[in-house]
């Protein structure tokens, strides 16, 4: 794809459509746009006006990781989403206008991480009392995690630690048995207590749901309370918070929590698991995008006023 690209032509062609059908007699075309870090969409500013004009097309616009690392990349993202976007499917829409400020809220719809369908639906009651911690260890990241790892050397009785393995076909490609979906979350519980946090930026990632599926009792930090109780968690109920501000206060956490009734921890592994299978497991997520679509197809195919503010709304609430 270029600036000499007819996307008319392309997205008509792609979906069957007749060229030569007035816009008005048109179907809506509804697209799903995942790539959003090209550095060419601004560059096509000319091409997306001319489609605009010629058809009833809508885009749908995800986005995970809300920073950016080069300005290229920023203006592209702006760009799809003042000028192109009907809607953006954000992660972490809490935090969205701290790095794009001129988005309407109106466009946002929140869709959290979510576990696997693969999970354990099933509590491992003979698990290890330690902290399961995983992932990348960057300090300016993960400040938390990064402490924790750090003390897995020397007290092996309060945590236990699975480094990241890398992305993509590094993953996959691992022999390691506990790297990659059911493998790890095989792995994972072997222990009663799984960290996931990301004090840097307060990104709700998908260890949040991960852990808990999977039996685990999810540990976390403060900074996430507001976050987690948006998606129908309570504090203490299903998620415990440490303060890891520190080596000695994170150790004193940990035996804090070893030191809670075995029986109330058993009654927040449970009550995590199920509040995760019911409502946040990727074939909700699925549900909620395929709602969405639906939404802007009806909404680009309605006349009626109170019908299009009816299916902005519909589904969004997860």
């Amino acid at each position: 794809m270029n600036r000499r690209t007819n996307l008319t032509k392309l997205f008509l062609n792609a979906c069957g459509m007749d060229e030569n059908v007035s816009v008005k007699n048109q179907m809506p075309i509804v697209a799903l746009m995942w790539d959003i870090n090209r550095r060419l969409w601004h560059r096509l500013n000319r091409n997306f006006n001319d489609l605009f004009k010629t058809t009833r097309i809508r885009f749908v616009t995800f986005i995970d990781d809300l920073h950016f690392t080069a300005i290229g990349g920023r203006l592209s993202r702006m760009y799809l989403f003042e000028s192109v976007s009907s809607e953006i499917l954000s992660t972490y829409p809490y935090i969205f206008h701290n790095y794009y400020a001129n988005i309407s809220s109106d466009k946002l719809t929140w869709l959290p991480h979510a576990a696997s369908t693969l999970s354990y639906n099933s509590i491992n009651k003979s698990a290890e009392n330690v902290l399961f911690v995983s992932g990348a260890n960057l300090v300016e990241w993960y400040p938390c995690r990064s402490r924790a790892f750090e003390l897995c050397y020397r007290r092996k009785d309060l945590f236990a630690c699975l480094e990241h393995p890398g992305y993509g076909e590094t993953m996959k490609n691992d022999t390691s048995y506990y790297y990659g979906g059911q493998r790890y979350f095989f792995y994972m519980r072997k222990y009663v207590f799984g960290l996931a946090t990301c004090q840097s930026v307060q990104y709700a990632i998908a260890k949040l749901f991960e852990i808990p599926a999977n039996g685990l009792a999810l540990v976390t930090t403060s900074d996430l309370i507001g976050v987690l109780e948006s998606l129908h968690f309570n504090l203490n109920e299903h998620f415990l918070t440490i303060d890891c501000s520190s080596s000695n206060q994170l150790t004193n956490e940990l035996v804090r929590l070893q030191n809670t009734s075995t029986q109330t921890i058993l009654n927040m592994r449970e009550k995590g698991q199920h509040i995760i299978h019911e409502r946040h497991l990727t074939r909700h997520r699925a549900a909620l995008i395929h709602v969405r679509l639906l939404a802007q197809a009806l909404i680009a195919s309605t006349t009626s006023d109170i019908e299009r503010v009816q299916w902005e709304q519909w589904g969004r609430n997860c």
